[in-house]
């Protein structure tokens, strides 16, 4: 079952739905109330590329015009609007995208949207699988895509958030290829002529990534071991991982990551166990590898989301923050 978030404001007084739809957001947006009534229904999932959202939202505007150099988001954001009206922003690109189009924003840079009546999926996918996709995103922020051409992707995102909750992390690959063939559809096709160049790239990375999910428990899973185990040269390899710092600093935010989900567990395990069971040598250096990537230590964590279980708004905003560092 995938990794799930969900908040929704029916049944709270007004100004204690939007604190705590605001607390949701608070580490990737800036959420402003606007007139008219607020009403917010949201379900998040987890995929390994990307995540997938649906969204009802009225009466409240998103502005990343502050936080883009602060909290270092770096992926492809789209929203396939559903019914209702998403308002764009000078700084958005976009003027108002309407039930059928396709919004594509840039975390990196600054954008402000307005939620009238609006019913509309999200997705925000890794860079590295839309740039394998499309190519040069350089002009992408604030393009919006209409029907017919976003008829097959947009049924696609509609088909994921039916099917998400029975889903298991063994469908993220099929997924990513999906998105690769079918981003391109929305937007005229590939930007430039080396797509097939990078779309080997991309099967690269999901080679790598099946031997690391394998193997995560080996502590001597280094770059050298993973190059001669996948058949690629050590300079291939390191540059298929450049963006994430290094094989070796993907490899460890990957054990990291196994390492969260494992916290947020039913069942209570030691940090000594999670250590061997992810490579990461012992309780000490699960802690240090933790503590530098989500700046708090694994067993105040774990605390935190024990007494977050039941505000599910406390629990969204922890996994959804979690989610959104750990995207590749």
């Amino acid at each position: 079952m995938k990794e799930a978030i969900g908040f929704s404001s029916e049944g709270l007084a007004e100004h204690v739905a939007f604190a705590r739809y605001r607390e949701l957001y608070a580490q990737g947006a800036d959420v402003v109330r606007l007139d008219g009534p607020f009403r917010a229904r949201v379900t998040g999932w987890r995929f390994r590329h990307l995540l997938l959202f649906d969204r009802h939202l009225s009466g409240m505007a998103h502005a990343r015009e502050e936080r883009v150099q602060a909290d270092g988001f770096d992926h492809i954001v789209l929203h396939h609007v559903l019914s209702g009206t998403l308002v764009g922003h000078p700084r958005s690109g976009f003027e108002r995208a309407g039930p059928g189009d396709i919004v594509f924003l840039d975390t990196r840079r600054g954008h402000r949207t307005e939620a009238r009546d609006l019913h509309m999926i999200t997705a925000s996918i890794a860079r590295d699988l839309v740039h394998a996709a499309l190519g040069s995103l350089g002009a992408l922020h604030g393009q919006v895509a209409h029907a017919p051409d976003t008829a097959m992707l947009g049924d696609f995102l509609q088909s994921l958030v039916r099917h998400a909750p029975m889903l298991d992390d063994g469908h993220d690959r099929a997924f990513a290829r999906a998105l690769i063939e079918l981003l391109p559809t929305a937007l005229g096709g590939p930007r430039d002529v080396a797509v097939e160049a990078r779309r080997q790239d991309h099967l690269r990375r999901e080679t790598v990534d099946r031997l690391i999910d394998r193997e995560i428990a080996d502590p001597q899973l280094t770059g050298t071991a993973i190059a001669e185990r996948v058949g690629l040269s050590r300079a291939t390899l390191y540059r298929l991982y450049e963006r994430n710092g290094g094989i070796a600093r993907y490899v460890r935010h990957r054990r990291v990551d196994a390492v969260r989900r494992a916290l947020e567990g039913a069942v209570p395990v030691s940090l000594d166990e999670l250590a061997r069971a992810y490579g990461l040598g012992d309780a000490a250096g699960l802690t240090r590898a933790f503590r530098a990537e989500h700046d708090v230590d694994p067993d105040a964590y774990r605390t935190r989301m024990r007494q977050g279980q039941a505000d599910s708004a406390t629990l969204g905003a922890r996994r959804w923050n979690g989610w959104m560092s750990e995207l590749d």
